[in-house]
């Protein structure tokens, strides 16, 4: 029944992809800052007869996916400040986005406190971004709450929990749009903030960090915000003739998650638990990047491999309750540094 495929893709799919094109003013306060007056969100529009067409051929055809038609329209872009005109920022280039729907309170403080530090920031041509670099510390004097963050083996409350929110959301706009990326990381386990697989990017000052190279003709200009859920980082700049194409993600289901884990501690009152990880299976994740420039193609990849984790619950002990210590190997440094 095409009319029923159309109004299911119409409520199911179109309300919440499709949006009109933006608009935005860049120009300079009187104190020098860049200010942005509006927002540059390119608009989508699902071609929703095409679209149930496609979704009735593959239903006839046991064909498990499509391509989704939807046309994408650039923002509206007016540069008034001469400075910025003569590095090139004058339209869209691209936008990285992500949805944090659901997340606690101290982490939407800390993505909101931490996306900011980003808006206006200008790259050189030809520059490499580290997300390190300009984010700074991630403390409390920073305006940063205690949230929960990955450390080593637990998932612990600390300053600036939530940030990977920020740099995946930087990572994935250069990154669909193909720019050289330097440096990248994955989340050592599935966080479901960062759906779909394998395209987080996460941080942890002086161990993890997102870079990319500026390669486009011109500076890059960012804007960055925050709203309801969702996360942005638009980049200005001037494009070129580059065309990317993602194809992924292929997962391959890793080890179940293991049994559950109990460990003693006089870290807690006695008698008290708390829980410092979810039970998570691993899975494999892989992306393969097809771009095409100056007449060139080229093919990467990019893997990520998410381990497996038991739910683990810390028991609270008196420290005779505490059984000896046991002789473990020395676990690498790398292992055990906290992300975000």
């Amino acid at each position: 029944n095409t009319t029923a495929i159309t109004e299911t893709l119409r409520k199911k799919v179109a309300s919440e992809l499709d949006r009109p094109a933006g608009s935005v003013t860049i120009g300079r306060s009187a104190s020098g800052g860049i200010v942005f007056t509006g927002l540059g969100l390119p608009g989508r529009k699902t071609d929703l007869a095409l679209a149930a067409h496609l979704v009735r051929e593959a239903l006839e055809r046991n064909i498990s996916h499509i391509t989704l038609p939807v046309e994408e329209t650039n923002p509206a872009v007016t540069v008034t400040d001469p400075d910025l005109q003569n590095q090139g920022i004058k339209e869209f280039v691209t936008v990285g986005e992500s949805d944090y729907t659901g997340s606690p309170v101290n982490r939407r403080h800390n993505i909101a406190v931490g996306i900011a530090r980003f808006n206006g920031t200008l790259i050189p041509k030809d520059s490499d971004f580290s997300f390190v670099k300009v984010l700074g510390p991630v403390d409390a004097k920073a305006g940063y709450r205690k949230e929960l963050v990955i450390k080593g083996d637990r998932t612990e409350p600390d300053y600036g929990g939530g940030l990977c929110q920020i740099s995946t959301t930087a990572y994935r706009g250069v990154w669909e749009y193909g720019f050289p990326i330097l440096k990248r990381r994955n989340h050592s386990y599935s966080v479901h903030y960062y759906s779909p697989s394998g395209t987080d990017a996460t941080v942890y000052p002086g161990s993890a960090d997102m870079v990319f190279k500026n390669d486009s003709p011109a500076a890059l200009l960012m804007q960055t915000y925050a709203e309801d859920g969702n996360a942005y980082f638009v980049y200005y700049g001037t494009r070129d003739d580059r065309q990317t194409e993602l194809v992924g993600p292929f997962v391959t289901a890793g080890k179940p998650a293991p049994p559950p884990r109990t460990e003693l501690t006089i870290e807690i009152p006695p008698g008290t638990k708390q829980k410092v990880g979810s039970p998570v299976s691993g899975l494999y994740a892989e992306w393969f990047r097809v771009i095409t420039k100056n007449g060139k193609e080229t093919t990467d990849r990019t893997s990520s491999i998410y381990e497996a984790r038991p739910l683990y619950t810390l028991v609270g002990v008196t420290p005779e309750e505490l059984p000896p210590p046991e002789i473990v190997p020395v676990t690498p440094l790398d292992d055990v540094v906290p992300v975000f």
